[in-house]
């Protein structure tokens, strides 16, 4: 847990810095968009096959390379840019590379949690998982993120680079058995077997499907956020990090709940209103561009998606056959990330034709109405409790 804390904060450092220097860059709504889907492109263009290697080593070696890798790649930009080299050419590489490690990192941490924990025990240590991402990325990382980019633009990714090193350095304590598997097969084949079990009718398919369209809208509006605060809300680069901050406890809180409201009401029930509340707070930031407006939306928006995420990743850990979970978890991953690319870069081209509110107004809208899709789709699958 304590490594998953300092990589998450350091993440959240980073993915605040990385905008901003974007900013210093550009103000084209559409390549500070770019940024985003290039984060997002590894894991369309990777993540099937990292699932079948996963699904053949010990989850903790990977997660221990992949942030060895980040942490050298995060040296480097510190390096260029103390040698004045700076565009968004670099950014758009630096960004992709990274990717590609929390492609491997995250798809190795789902699959480590069955092997270390007990099934009864899975919902709270994915609410842990949850809620250390939400307080590092949402809460500490942004905070911290906006003050350092505004006193020196390399310390938010010097300080990144130092997180991964310590979170790399902590997981040499975990040792998994290494799977015994059959005779290897290619693995464009073996990843194959993970999306095809995924696309089987049940309603692991349904909330994967939905958690895509989720993406994709969140991710229209959230890559231009930096646009819409430095401008139309008139914040500085350090208010910007605040505000994130501020509104990250509502992410925060959304994951250490979870577990409780499991106990208490259906999975179902918990999805739809997680998806109505982002819808909700969504069209608040369109109708009301306000620094007290963009909290609550980013802070609604990661409680709803803390709860998505802490029931999906259980109920795949629970129904996927141990043998595919790396690859089923990566082909649902796969399938999420590459709708956030997309979504990005709709939401930026958006920006540029009908102004930085107008991904606010379809987001909302949409996920009002996949709410309701969701609602009449699943109401003959209960949930139930396991």
């Amino acid at each position: 847990m304590a490594a998953a804390a300092l990589s998450n904060v350091g993440d959240g450092v980073r993915l605040v810095a990385l905008p901003l220097l974007a900013a210093v860059l550009t103000r084209d709504p559409a390549l500070v968009g770019g940024l985003t889907a290039c984060a997002y492109l590894p894991w369309v263009l990777f993540g099937l096959p990292v699932g079948a290697l996963v699904d053949r080593g010990r989850p903790e070696v990977f997660m221990t390379v992949a942030n060895l890798v980040r942490a050298v790649l995060l040296g480097g930009l510190v390096l260029a840019l103390l040698a004045d080299v700076r565009s968004i050419v670099l950014l758009y590489a630096v960004a992709f590379l990274l990717g590609i490690g929390e492609a491997v990192y995250d798809n190795a941490a789902q699959s480590l949690i069955p092997k270390i924990v007990p099934d009864a025990r899975l919902e709270s240590a994915n609410s842990g998982l949850v809620t250390a991402e939400r307080v590092g990325q949402d809460l500490v990382g942004p905070a911290a993120g906006g003050v350092l980019f505004a006193a020196a633009m390399t310390l938010p990714f010097g300080l990144n680079a130092v997180a991964l090193g310590l979170a790399a350095a902590l997981l040499a304590g975990i040792r998994t058995v290494r799977p015994v598997t059959p005779a290897r097969r290619a693995v464009a084949r073996e990843a194959a077997e993970g999306l095809r079990w995924l696309l089987r009718p049940h309603l692991v398919r349904t909330v994967v499907l939905a958690g895509c369209v989720m993406n994709f809208v969140t991710l229209a509006w959230e890559s231009t956020l930096v646009l819409l605060a430095v401008g139309p809300m008139r914040m500085s680069e350090g208010g910007y990090g605040v505000m994130l901050a501020a509104g990250a406890v509502g992410g925060v809180a959304g994951a250490m709940v979870t577990p409780a409201l499991v106990r208490r009401f259906d999975r179902r029930w918990l999805q739809v209103a997680a998806l109505a509340g982002c819808a909700a707070v969504d069209l608040a930031l369109a109708a009301w561009p306000h620094p007290v407006t963009g909290a609550l939306a980013w802070g609604g928006t990661g409680a709803g998606f803390a709860v998505w995420n802490v029931l999906s990743v259980t109920l795949r850990q629970r129904e996927v056959p141990p043998e595919l979970l790396g690859r089923v978890n990566s082909a649902s991953r796969t399938l999420s990330m590459a709708a956030a690319p997309l979504g990005a870069l709709a939401g930026g081209a958006l920006a540029t034709v009908a102004g930085l509110r107008a991904p606010l107004w379809i987001a909302g809208a949409g996920l009002a109405v996949l709410a309701v899709v969701f609602a009449v789709r699943t109401r003959t699958i209960r949930a139930g409790r396991p």
